[in-house]
Parts: C-alpha cells; structure tokens; sequence
C-alpha cells in the first residue's frame, strides 16, 4: 500500500509548531539550500529539495539548543522548518536563476536583478498557492503517494520517537541509511560496480546500452519502488519498454532522428511521453474544476485561521494569489515585454500544466519542471511564433511555479502525515519564498559576474535545453521533429482511455497513464531498477504480510542514504575536494 494511504503517524496534540527557533532553522538551512542550488544549477543543471536535509539539521540543531535549557522541538516544528528550508531552497529553480534568464543571457536580453528578483517571488508564491489547492485533490481524495513527502514525516517521526517500537524503527531506518551510504560510495568513490549494468545485445540494429537498458546500482531507485509499489513500477517499465524497445529502435531504422544518441531520441519521445500525463490529467482537472468552491473556501479560511494557541489570524494570507499574480503581470510587460493578452494565456495555463507535473511529482517523485517549460514554450511558440526571447519567459512561468508546486506538495505529504497545519505550512512555505529569493537572485549575479554564463566555469545545461526550446518552438509546430505532432496527440488520446479506464473496477488492472508517460522521459534503467524494488518488496509483503511497515522504512533509508551521500559528494567534487 502505498505511503499515503496510511493513517498519519504523527500527534495531533503536540504543543509547537510555529515558533521562532523552527523559522529561524528553517531560514537557516533554506539559505544555505539556496546557495547550493545557485551553484549546482548553473554547473550541472541538478538542484536539490531539500526536505530530508533539512529535516535531519532542523532537529539536531533545535535538539541541541534545547540541552542548554530550552524546551524539547516537537515533530511539528522540525517539520515546519524543514517546510521553509525547501521553499527556500527551490527557489533558484522558481526564479529561473539555472534556466530561463541564463537562458536570456545567452540570447542577448539580460534581464536586471530587480526584476528576476520580483519574477521569481511572483512565480514562487503562485507555485505554493497552486500546491496549496491541489492539496486536498491529490493527498487526500486520490491518495497519491507523493514519497518524498512520506519519507520526510517517516523520518521525522522516526527522530522523535520515543520507546522501543520506535527505536527499533529508528535502528532499520539507520541502517538502511547506512546501507545506502556504502553502496553509494562504493559506485561513486569505489568505482567498485559501474553506476548501470546494461543489458547485452540490440534492438534494431541500436546496442541497448544505447538505448539505457539495463539495471541500476541505486538504493534511491529501488527504496521508491518499495514506496510507490508494484502498480506504478509496472507501468513505468511498461512505459519505458514501449518507449525504449520499441519507439526507439524504429526512430533509427526509419530515419526518423539523426542518429541513436540519447539526446535525440528522448527529444523525439519527451512529445507523446507528455501527451500521455496530459490525458491522464485531464479527470483531475475536471474534478478540479467541480471542487473550486471548496479550493476558493479554503483560500479565504485562511483568514480566519490562527497561526499559534491564542495568536490573532493572518488575514494577509488571502492576499498572496492576486497580489502575485499582478508581480507577474507587471514584471512580464515592463522586463519581458510580454503584452498582458500573451501573459494571460500563459497564467491560464499555469493550473493545468502544474497539477500535469503534480502528478507526476505524486506518483514518482520526479518533478518534471523542465518538461512544463518545454511544452508551455511550445504552446506559446505555436500562438505567437517567432519570438524565441518572449517564448523562454513564457516557458519560464511553468516551470518556475512547477519548482515551488512539486516542493510544496511534498511538504504538504509530509505535514498531513504528521497531522501538521495546512495553513502554517503554507504561511512558513511564503517566508521560504521571500527569503530564497533574496539569497539566490544576489548569488546568481555574483557568480555570472565572475565567470559568465556558458563558460567552462558555469556551463549552464539547463539553460542550453532552454534555448534550444526556444529557438524550435518559435518556429512553430513546423519546427517540431517529424511525426510527434501525431505521437503526441496518440498519447493524449492513450493518456484519457487510461483514466476513464481506471474510474471503473479494473483500476487493479488499469496501467497508470502518468507513469507510462514517465517511461518515456526517464533513461530506460530507472524504469527497471525502480520496478525491481516494487516487486521485490511486493513478493516480501505476501510472504511475510506482517513486514509492510519494516519494508517502508528500509525504502525510506535507502532513500535517505544515497540522497544524503550523493549530495555530499556532488557538493565535495564542485569545490574540488574529491577527484
């Protein structure tokens, strides 16, 4: 059963939440989230969110303080501070700070500090407000798993057990953790194993080391198939049998793609790969569209909610979605030039594209916030083509909202896990933002001003994909590689049956569209290592049905570990200190 169906495993009693000393961690640990992300950005494209470091600071440092007098941190305050670490953190990617205004830059429009300043705190805020009336959809109605989220409030939960139950769980979460840590470092350091095992042989004439098929030395793989379970692996390995085994061979026999790099074909299958989440997402956004009553209620209670036993209500929260929708509004027509009709249509398609990515983030715990931004360029270029400057602002409002969206959703697992307060969460979420946005925006221009963007120092990778986007897409659909127009209209139309499909009693039996679509974005070994843990854990739970909670934490461990090390490493090798 996947982690979100479980009861929440956290007390509802606890005496803190909001206080000083979970802000001030939080703001702590999210500025230095930021600055890291600044700076892995721009050098590799790759950020981190931040939620299971920030949870593991947040608690040793309150911890620490409160041996010298202070009271003990509760669950609630390490999760609220983790909740404001991971808004900082994502906001180098909300801004577009590795992306869209490099991006510029390399086009020859810079934009000024002040306004990717500004930007990025519009399209942060609107990104948290989005998560925020996706949340009561997706956690509590569809139940996706969203396992990011359920290993932070497993792990804080873990932090903050007491007795021997929970110290036994405490011990296989370690250990699992320290497990994922060796392995890791026997890969990465080691060089012990390579990081895939590809399969021998070919299809179509394509080696399939080629093609990414093979099987993958990472704990963090095969942790989230034991978190998303075997329905979901299943059909991310189906998707990407189809993608990788099937499509693509017949891209390079055809001559359908120059040649059989991993760059074109994923180029090439990114179109109905998007097209199947599409479809899958349009039942969610027809349901959507029926509870925004209940969303537009939630908003405004919001108002009448009070933040700290006996403390007055923050009305000011109901203020935060039109006051950053004018940010956007006024910052696009007077720094983007985007005429305001140009920035309406992509506000309008700012919901649907998000709760696309919201999925994704929910079933897989991949925040697709490159692929938004493609597609949102696209559209844009197809309306108003043409115009490659104008289209990576466009796509730049999507995929800086989806950063904040997928980020938010995960604290927002984590905290209706530990029976947290939606609404403190969002409040701690829009002080992430604001703090993010004045240590990243600062960060970015210090380093480009130094180094420049696309230099060997900062070769920006992101924003490279971004311009290419761009300079595509402002040609048109014409611009599109051949026959994906089609391809993704098939998948659109493949991603709708699925859903409809799964609405009735074969939903067991019903391949999960999102996922499909995902097998076609991912090298072809996540897909089967990720299936590999599902299943293995799933012929466990059958043979020893007592062991379901034992495994969820050693998939939550594995995770913990290698995401923990990976980081490490990557951040030890940027400075030079690893060869």
């Amino acid at each position: 059963m996947p982690s979100a169906e479980r009861a929440p495993i956290g007390r509802s009693d606890a005496p803190f939440e909001l206080t000083f000393r979970a802000l001030a961690a939080g703001g702590l640990i999210g500025a230095g989230l930021a600055l890291c992300n600044v700076y892995m950005g721009l050098k590799l494209g790759l950020w981190e969110s931040g939620g299971v470091l920030a949870s593991l600071l947040a608690f040793s440092g309150m911890k620490a303080l409160s041996t010298k007098g202070g009271p003990v941190p509760s669950a609630l305050e390490t999760n609220l501070a983790q909740t404001a670490a991971a808004a900082a953190g994502a906001m180098p990617a909300a801004a577009g700070l590795m992306g869209a205004i490099p991006a510029l830059s390399l086009l020859g429009r810079p934009v000024p500090g002040w306004a990717v300043g500004l930007w990025g705190v519009g399209l942060g805020a609107l990104g948290v407000l989005v998560a925020f009336a996706l949340r009561r959809r997706l956690l509590e109605e569809e139940a996706l798993p969203f396992p990011s989220g359920a290993v932070t409030a497993e792990l804080v939960s873990t932090l903050h057990a007491g007795g021997g139950a929970p110290a036994m769980r405490a011990g296989w979460l370690w250990g699992a953790s320290l497990g994922g840590m060796g392995l890791t470092w026997l890969r990465e350091v080691g060089k012990v194993f390579p990081a895939v095992s590809f399969f021998p042989g070919a299809l179509g004439g394509v080696p399939l080391a080629r093609l990414q098929l093979g099987v993958g030395w990472s704990p963090m793989l095969l942790g989230l198939g034991v978190l998303v379970g075997p329905q979901v692996g299943l059909s991310l390995l189906l998707g990407a049998l189809v993608a990788w085994g099937v499509l693509a061979p017949w891209l390079v026999r055809e001559g359908r793609v120059a040649s059989d790099s991993y760059e074109l074909l994923v180029a090439w299958l990114t179109w109905p790969g998007v097209g199947l989440m599409v479809g899958a997402s349009v039942v969610t956004l027809v349901s959507l569209g029926r509870s925004l009553p209940k969303v537009a209620a939630d908003l405004l209670r919001l108002g009448h909610q009070h933040v700290a036993r006996g403390g007055a209500a923050r009305e000011g929260w109901v203020l935060a979605l039109p006051l950053a929708v004018l940010l956007v509004l006024g910052v696009g027509y007077t720094a983007f030039e985007l005429h305001p009709l140009e920035l309406l249509l992509v506000l309008l398609l700012l919901l649907p594209l998000c709760t696309v990515g919201a999925r994704a983030a929910g079933l897989m715990d991949m925040s697709p916030v490159a692929t938004m931004g493609d597609l949102q360029q696209v559209v844009f270029g197809a309306v108003s083509p043409g115009q490659p400057v104008l289209g990576v602002a466009a796509g730049s409002v999507a995929a800086g909202a989806m950063a904040q969206t997928g980020v938010a959703l995960w604290s927002f697992q984590a905290g209706r896990l530990l029976r947290a307060s939606p609404s403190r969460q969002l409040g701690a979420q829009l002080a992430g933002v604001l703090l993010g946005g004045a240590v990243s925006v600062p960060t970015y221009f210090l380093l480009v001003g130094a180094h420049g963007a696309g230099s060997p120092e900062l070769p920006v990778p992101f924003a490279l994909q971004f311009r290419v986007v761009a300079e595509v897409s402002a040609r048109g659909l014409a611009g599109l590689p051949p026959s994906t127009v089609l391809a993704a209209g098939l998948g659109v139309a493949g991603g709708l049956t699925l859903s409809w499909l799964s609405q009735g009693r074969l939903a067991r039996f019903v391949p999960s569209a999102t996922a499909l679509g995902l097998g076609f974005l991912v090298p072809a070994h996540y897909a089967v290592t990720l299936c590999l843990g599902a299943l293995l854990a799933e012929g466990i739970r059958r043979a020893r049905p007592g062991a379901s909670s034992v495994l969820q934490v050693l998939g939550a461990g594995a995770i913990v570990g290698e995401s923990l090390l990976g980081l490490l490493l990557l951040v030890l090798g940027l400075f030079g200190l690893m060869g």
